[in-house]
């Protein structure tokens, strides 16, 4: 018998909730945010997340966001329970994403010395975390917050930083975490059985690609910083930009030397446009990428995975809409800045 049967199972009835060309022709019809928020209320994969929120999506646009986030880590908890041994630790290792963002949220209400709900403004508070959220959150500065962050399984992002400058401690933890995050998937899915090892380091390794490129052209084009450090924040274990190729791009003279260096790969189909919508979805571009290859096989996680990513687009497309919906952009204009698969 498959070790996949109940997980694929459970995803089959969460699927359901995964819109198809109809339902965006519906959600695109809608003339007010709220009736993106009423069409969603009783969809499989958000009615448990709406029961909870739907009034502060309904009143509020940024909580939109917020609560797609929040279903997303309520399905991967769903989901944990129908995997076991090295399966659930990759689970579990790509939840570290929200702890992270969680981190992240509290670190900047203690800089701004801001009050915040932990329950209702974080979205794993009350899980099994590695880190104490009330423990952290009652800390009196940055300092006394990163000492105790040096004590976590975090540490390796926050050895060496100090409280000096906030706002070049803010770029660090943000760096460091993106850059733990993926080494801790790393960590999980190479020792996986060899089926699923390849259908997981694939996925991961291209979404390295274009986080490397995004952020080599960033650190050149925003952020006055030597070759040497752009090169310690960018993640090693990328498919195609690993090794000399990264050196070459990171050493490169400027923005244009670094798209002309990727147009002569295959990561050129990345790209399109001219300027910075050259590489600002190149990340949307990925998922898709890897959605068209992955396969639903039925012994394999590759199910599973290729529903993560089609929940990712489908809830970034909320957001993109949502957005759009304030500025009361026409029906066709809110097409263009969709990912579509």
């Amino acid at each position: 018998m498959s070790g996949f049967n109940a997980l694929n199972a459970k995803i089959a009835v969460l699927r359901r909730g995964l819109f198809n060309s109809e339902d965006y022709e519906k959600i695109l019809s809608f003339e007010k945010r709220e009736d993106l928020v009423g069409y969603i209320k009783e969809n499989p994969i958000y009615k448990d997340e709406m029961l909870k929120m739907y009034q502060e999506v309904v009143t509020y646009r940024y909580a939109t966001e917020f609560m797609v986030k929040k279903t997303e880590v309520d399905i991967f908890r769903k989901l944990e329970h129908f995997l076991f041994g090295e399966d659930k630790k990759l689970l579990s290792a790509m939840l570290v994403r929200y702890e992270f963002e969680d981190i992240k949220i509290i670190l900047r209400s203690i800089v701004e010395n801001e009050n915040i709900d932990l329950e209702k403004d974080t979205l794993m508070y009350g899980m099994e975390n590695h880190v104490d959220y009330d423990r952290l959150y009652r800390c009196d500065s940055i300092g006394q917050a990163l000492d105790l962050l040096k004590n976590t399984a975090f540490k390796r992002a926050f050895f060496g930083l100090a409280d000096e400058d906030i706002l070049r401690l803010h770029f660090h933890v943000e760096m460091n975490l993106d850059n733990l995050y993926f080494a801790m998937v790393k960590k999980a899915y190479v020792k996986l059985k060899a089926v699923d090892k390849k259908i997981v380091e694939d996925y991961y390794t291209s979404l390295v690609d274009t986080i490397n490129i995004q952020w080599i052209i960033r650190a050149k084009k925003y952020y006055n910083l030597s070759n040497e450090e752009i090169f310690n924040y960018c993640v090693r274990f990328g498919k195609y930009i690993k090794g000399e190729f990264l050196k070459e791009l990171v050493y490169s003279a400027g923005v244009d030397d670094v798209l002309q260096k990727i147009s002569d790969t295959r990561l050129s189909k990345l790209f399109s446009g001219e300027g910075s919508s050259a590489y600002r979805d190149m990340q949307a571009r990925a998922y898709v990428r890897q959605l068209n290859h992955l396969k639903s096989y039925q012994d394999t996680i590759s199910t599973f995975l290729k529903f993560i990513i089609q929940l990712l687009i489908q809830n970034e497309n909320i957001v993109r809409i949502s957005e759009s919906k304030k500025y009361e952009l026409p029906k066709e204009e809110i097409k263009k800045y969709l990912i579509t698969t």
